[in-house]
């Protein structure tokens, strides 16, 4: 149990509309700056690990959307939503800075936010 502490980012992964090449590549939003975000945001919550490998989550997010490349919507305006979350989990009820934490990464299909 906890009050509640956590962070999120969120970006979005694209399908290449681009006719250079065959794969239909799969894109990712600025995810550096989303992670000078979470890292930010991470700091400001006193969360233990804020300077984790930037570079190095962009990798795991990368795979995990090319596993659920299926789920990554056609079309323009479709994508796939990306939310890396950050939640506190130490044991205890009370007011402290986290001693522990859950990082996890969940993917949803979205459409175009404007109906054209």
């Amino acid at each position: 149990m906890h009050y509640g502490l956590q962070c999120f980012e969120g970006m979005k992964a694209y399908r290449s509309l681009s006719n250079d090449n065959d794969d239909n590549d799969l894109l990712l939003f600025r995810p550096d700056l989303n992670m000078a975000r979470l890292q930010n945001s991470m700091s400001r919550l006193s969360m233990p690990g804020s300077d984790f490998d930037s570079d190095e989550l962009i990798k795991c997010i990368q795979e995990l959307v090319r596993v659920d490349e299926r789920w990554v919507p056609d079309g323009e305006g479709y994508s796939l939503y990306v939310r890396p979350t950050v939640v506190a989990t130490h044991p205890f009820l009370g007011l402290a800075a986290p001693e522990s934490l859950l990082l996890y990464v969940i993917t949803s299909p979205v459409g175009p936010y404007y109906k054209t």
